[in-house]
């Protein structure tokens, strides 16, 4: 059911319980002047300050299945009420019973609505109770005395009439609740009715001896009933504090699995206290703007952190592509929505995070995923989360991209809202924008809470050293693809072999290969990362073309960048956007060109760097390319591999280095046909 279509109808059922409660109270009043006498308005009406004084020792309870907004106050007055119900009948009853009800609301809640909403359900639930104790006097006991009954049949019927009492108001209200939470009605009453039934059931005893005693006199009455009264006060304190502790715990226990629910997230993929902040902020806003449940706000602030829990199902070198997916890896990506809502699905948490975690990914336009929901048949809450995310998303720099400006964000939302983004969502967001930068800016400075994301721990210099007890398998490399080669072809790369073969120096390795490669492949920029042997930092140790000064030297962090991500998985990374390899400062100066090349330089396990190559011309390396590519950083990284044995082994692996290079791509004959 829709947010709104929940809302109306709980608006609707609160008016029509109010109006149907206080219209029978009202009838109670005129019954009251007309139906009895003025002794017995008097007394009726004394009840009132006696209900009064009562309401100064309430017992507010949280309900187990709501959050903290969800709460009740009791207080023993229904044990008065049940008297009057004996001595004079339903309409008494019921007048004493609003008044009580108003009281004791308006002392908790300074809202009209549900002060009225509370006199009103307690007045009809009185009736009821009222009308259960008559009928079974009258029709269990065959008594029609208004006021003289035996104790044998006040006593069993206040049983029943106390039943009625709780199944009625616990009824009334689970029903609200359950509108307003868009839960089954039936599911919330019995979860209610379970802790109000011991709170309420003492209290047909209480008025049992109090019925008993005032036979004697009002003294007796009090004597009797007092000490029983503050006993039964002092219970329902213990069984509130007992039930409290109860929740808190459960909470307690909530926040320790969304912490260690966000310590997982952080393992697969890294989160910022920062970004989940300021989601949270946003998502918290628009929900309150829109008119969201409590519930609805906390499950927001949950799934601000755990959306995306279901990307432990998806594997690193996915999560960490630079570039585009492919269709495999993209369903691959689809599937952690739901593994997410699996894995909080089996969590009981108490509002509701699961849909927000299933339908994150739904479009407006019905376009989305999982379930391809459109329009209002998303949640509410998922919308929410969609778009703030998103926006946040959208201004941070990632691996992959540079950050966006503000209004390059907001025009983004705006460009794709009615279309992937609810507009009335994207509408109120942008709007209060501002509103919500101000909180944000307001929690700078202060403690950053943690949200169970913390550094991960690395092993040991000792752990690294531990070989499992069958011992490490050896690496076998699958084996080469056979490569064909034109003449031409074989030519560059014998030419490119030959080259590299009288450099005394790594810098002049990379200057000639650089210079022969432009001859090769076609290139505006090209850039040697190389791996330093001693610390394992990495950088652009060499670089030709445009921009060349610009890249040389810059330090590339293992898996971050399309360079970064072929040194850190070992593969090639062909036809993406060469600003993606770049942070956004050097973006900017690579937005005119379209293509780039990325390969590592790996000679027997052992992994030197990468070659990268960026065009402003061509849309993408052909396969022809993309072979010769290959091959030339195979080249380089065995001309490396030489450079840097040690000089005994120097002498005897340089004979054999232009064979060894050329029979890697199976042309060992090359020299022959090179001299036909």
């Amino acid at each position: 059911m829709p947010r709104a279509k929940a809302d109306k109808k709980a608006f609707v059922y609160q008016t029509a319980v109010t109006v149907a409660g206080l219209g029978l109270w009202l009838a109670s009043v005129v019954s009251l002047f007309i139906s009895h006498r003025p002794s017995e308005q008097l007394i009726l009406i004394g009840f009132v300050p006696l209900i009064i004084a009562i309401s100064f020792f309430p017992n507010t309870f949280t309900l187990p299945s709501g959050i903290k907004r969800d709460k009740i106050t009791f207080t023993l007055s229904d044990a008065f009420v049940f008297l009057i119900a004996c001595w004079y009948g339903i309409l008494p009853a019921v007048f004493v019973a609003g008044v009580e009800g108003f009281i004791s609301s308006r002392r908790s809640v300074r809202r009209v609505s549900s002060n009225l909403f509370s006199a009103g359900m307690i007045s009809l639930a009185a009736a009821a109770a009222a009308g259960a104790l008559q009928a079974m006097l009258r029709y269990g006991f065959h008594e029609t005395s208004i006021q003289h009954h035996s104790f044998l049949a006040v006593t069993v019927s206040l049983l029943p009439a106390t039943a009625v009492h709780v199944l009625v108001n616990v009824g009334l209200l689970s029903k609200l609740f359950a509108l307003r939470g868009m839960k089954k009605f039936l599911h919330t009453w019995k979860e209610n009715l379970a802790w109000a039934a011991p709170i309420a059931l003492p209290t047909s005893a209480v008025a049992s001896l109090a019925y008993l005693a005032f036979q004697y006199n009002w003294l007796v009455m009090v004597l009797i009933g007092a000490p029983i009264l503050i006993a039964i006060n002092f219970g329902h304190r213990q069984y509130r504090d007992n039930l409290h502790q109860r929740i808190e715990l459960l909470e307690k226990a909530h926040r320790e699995t969304i912490e260690a629910l966000a310590v997982a997230i952080n393992a697969k993929d890294e989160v910022t206290h920062e970004h989940v902040l300021r989601v949270q902020i946003y998502a918290a806003g628009v929900a309150r703007l829109l008119g969201c449940t409590d519930a609805e706000i906390e499950a927001l602030k949950a799934g601000a952190l755990l959306h995306d829990i279901g990307k432990i199902a998806v594997p690193d070198y996915i999560l960490n592509k630079p570039g585009k997916l492919t269709a495999a890896e993209f369903e691959r990506m689809k599937m952690h929505t739901i593994v997410g809502a699996q894995i909080l699905g089996r969590v009981d948490f108490h509002y509701p995070v699961v849909p927000i975690v299933r339908h994150h990914h739904e479009r407006w336009d019905g376009c989305g995923y999982p379930d391809g929901l459109q329009g209002e048949d998303i949640p509410l809450t998922a919308r929410i989360l969609t778009v703030v995310d998103c926006f946040d998303a959208l201004r941070e720099d990632r691996q992959y991209r540079r950050g966006l400006t503000r209004d390059e964000a907001v025009d983004f939302l705006l460009k794709n809202s009615g279309s992937q983004y609810d507009p009335k969502v994207v509408g109120i967001f942008i709007t209060h924008l501002a509103e919500f930068e101000a909180e944000i800016a307001a929690h700078k400075g202060q403690p950053m809470p943690t949200f169970g994301i913390e550094t991960s721990e690395k092993l040991s210099e000792a752990a690294q050293k531990v070989t499992p007890g069958a011992g490490l398998a050896a690496t076998v490399d699958s084996a080469p693809e056979e490569i064909s080669f034109s003449r031409k072809e074989l030519v560059a790369v014998y030419e490119l072999v030959q080259a590299l073969n009288g450099s005394a120096s790594q810098d002049e390795l990379m200057s000639v290969f650089t210079e022969k490669l432009s001859g090769i492949i076609p290139f505006d920029t090209c850039g040697l990362t190389m791996i330093a042997a001693d610390t394992g930092h990495m950088f652009i140790e060499h670089a030709t073309g445009q921009n060349s000064g610009l890249i040389k030297g810059h330090q590339v962090t293992l898996g971050e960048g399309i360079t970064g991500w072929v040194i850190a998985n070992r593969e090639s990374f062909l036809s993406s956007d060469p600003r993606l390899d770049f942070p956004v400062a050097m973006a900017e100066s690579f937005r005119s060109y379209k293509t780039l090349a990325a390969f590592p330089l790996i000679k027997d396990s052992e992994l030197y760097g990468a070659l990268t190559v960026y065009s402003m011309s061509l849309a993408e390396y052909d396969k022809d390319q993309q072979k010769l590519l290959r091959e030339a950083a195979a080249v380089l990284a065995d001309a490396i591999s030489s450079l840097r044995k040690p000089k005994t082994e120097a002498d005897s692996a340089a004979a054999d280095f232009i064979s060894n290079s050329l029979t890697d791509v199976g042309v060992a004959t090359v020299e022959n046909n090179f001299t036909n």
